[in-house]
This record gives C-alpha cells, structure tokens and sequence, in this order.
C-alpha cells in the first residue's frame, strides 16, 4: 500500500443489490398475489377431479417457491451485512492509512 497514494473501496454495487432486493420482493409478491387471483377466478369456476389435481399442482409450486422476500432477507441479513462490516473496518483502516500513506514505509 506504501507505494501508491489515496486507497479507497468502492460497495456500490452491495448497496444496489440492498436496493434490488427490495424491487424484487415487491415484484415476486405482485406475480404471486395475480397468479393466486387468477388461480381463485379458475377455481371459481372449475370442479371435478381435473381442478383438484390442478390446485394440488398449483398448491405445491407455490410450497416449493417459497417466499423470495424470506431468501433475499436472509442472504442481505447473512452475506451482505458481513461484506458491510468487512467493509466498515476496511473503510476505517483505509482513512487512517490515508491520513499518512507514507508512514508505512518507513
């Protein structure tokens, strides 16, 4: 580090994928809630054996997808907020470092 003058870091793109990750949540909740709207209207409307095969079908894609909010919550809870507190002490070391680049040399 001694040989090169200002040391900085950049988390722009962390702080993007904090703020994508809130798009994505409402987006995901917005196609979740339309494909159990349309689901409620054909259901509504369709009985027998092939609905009931269809909603059991339906049922467990939607089991199986799960919840992005929970995914995305736990991966910027876990990964990012580390990356973040990484980051922080870096970012401290940093501007000491920056206050006397030199000093490091001698």
């Amino acid at each position: 580090m001694a040989d090169s003058g200002f040391v900085s870091a950049d988390i722009g793109k962390i702080a993007e994928f904090e703020r994508d990750s809130a798009d994505a949540i409402k987006e995901f909740a917005a196609i979740k809630a339309e494909f159990e709207r349309i689901n409620s209207v054909l259901l509504g409307t369709w009985k027998g054996a092939g609905a009931d095969a269809y909603k059991y079908e339906t049922d467990h894609i939607l089991e199986k997808i799960g919840s992005v909010e929970d995914v995305l919550n736990a991966i910027n809870e876990g990964a990012v907020k580390s990356i973040r507190e990484t980051y922080d002490e870096f970012d401290e070391e940093m501007g000491q470092f920056n206050q006397n680049p030199g000093a490091e040399a001698e």
